[in-house]
């Protein structure tokens, strides 16, 4: 009955018939009875019996679920979340796209729908391979995109990161990989992640070294609607590395990079809001790549540990001692172990503090506790 219900809804697609089609092949796909290839067919089948972008999406992700590695499912998947971005200026250097996968058809005599590639401008499916979905964060889903693409080097937010160390990048529907926050720098919302994989080119990136008054932005999420908005004229003195937007709220935690009218990167969408309109602001990519070329300057000479509490790079850490030197928390690697006083290690540490009396740490105290232990401080006669 559910190999019936798939033939006779094809049947009614190739008829014209496209609501009964679509409800004949929801009734095939609800069952367990389909091969992954056969419940694959049907979703690439109901995805033609509507226009609209995100009921394709849906269904492509769905094929894909079922069958991942249906080359037709993805071909198509990657040509329409292409046609969603704008075509790139002609004045940008052309390159060749990637020769379109084979289909090879399910062993099956039941075959997916006819399909014709579309044209597509040279830089729409490399602006689409550069962005990538960062899950398993605190504050849920985000985007982040590639900065340094040979390295593997990512740029998202802190929000979306949060005080994770590992987290999940999906790199296109399907295929995802673990990636690595390596620094974090929390005063301007930006984290960097690595991953293992890289698009082996960069963004065309914006030659202006501040976003002008009233220009035209275009905000990209991980898949998700591309929102269009502009630059906000703004009475408040601001940083350079801030843009300021009309955009009162993203579709995702943040990260997503942030064109201009002529498609060029010119920054990343972060949380921050304006206090007095909750519009909120975007971080210039100029700020992103300086802070991403200083820590692969840094990488290059010296090993550091990664201190999720403030995002800086530990020396303490990977010399094996319990404390983060910039911020004083116990790093990811010590918060099991039991801890004591390392005299080798107060080199690294600021010695105007007053030294704990409990553990001897001179990391500083807060709210009448010592930043390692803890402990309120020993007020004991000696």
């Amino acid at each position: 009955m559910t190999y019936r219900s798939l033939e006779l809804g094809i049947s009614a697609i190739q008829a014209g018939n496209l609501s009964e089609g679509a409800r004949l092949l929801r009734i095939a796909v609800k069952s367990n009875e389909l091969t992954p290839q056969l419940r694959a067919t049907a979703y690439l089948w109901l995805a033609e019996t509507q226009s609209d972008p995100q009921h394709k999406r849906a269904c492509y992700n769905e094929a894909l679920l079922a069958d991942p590695g249906n080359a037709d499912a993805e071909r198509r998947l990657s040509r329409l979340l292409a046609s969603q971005l704008p075509p790139m200026p002609d004045s940008l250097p052309e390159q060749t796209p990637p020769e379109p996968a084979v289909y090879k058809p399910p062993p099956a005599t039941i075959s997916p729908p006819p399909y014709t590639p579309q044209a597509a401008a040279p830089y729409t499916t490399n602006i689409a391979e550069h962005i990538v979905g960062v899950f398993n964060g605190p504050n849920g889903p985000g985007t982040g995109f590639f900065v340094v693409p040979q390295a593997g080097l990512l740029a998202t937010t802190r929000f979306v990161v949060g005080g994770s160390e590992r987290l999940t990048v999906e790199t296109q529907p399907g295929r995802q990989i673990p990636g690595y926050v390596v620094r974090a720098f929390p005063d301007i919302d930006l984290a960097l992640l690595r991953v293992e994989y890289g698009p082996g080119t960069t963004l065309p990136v914006t030659p202006l070294p501040r976003v002008p008054d009233g220009a035209a932005l275009l905000v990209a999420p991980y898949q998700r609607a591309i929102a269009r908005g502009s630059q906000r004229p703004t009475k408040r003195v601001l940083a350079a590395h801030w843009i300021p937007t009309d955009f009162a709220a993203w579709d995702d935690a943040g990260g997503a990079p942030l064109f201009d009218s002529n498609y060029y990167l010119v920054g990343m969408a972060t949380r921050d809001t304006a206090r007095n309109s909750g519009h909120y602001f975007g971080l210039h990519i100029a700020t992103i790549r300086a802070r991403a070329d200083a820590y692969l300057e840094e990488a290059q000479v010296e090993n550091r540990a990664y201190c999720a509490s403030c995002g800086a790079g530990s020396k303490a850490g990977v010399m094996g001692f319990f404390y983060c030197e910039t911020c004083g928390s116990v790093m990811s690697t010590a918060r099991h172990v039991q801890r004591y006083p390392v005299p080798q290690a107060e080199a690294l540490y600021e010695t105007s503090r007053i030294r704990c009396t409990r553990c001897g740490a001179q990391a500083g105290f807060h709210g009448g506790r010592c930043l390692r232990c803890g402990q309120p401080p020993d007020t004991r006669p000696l």
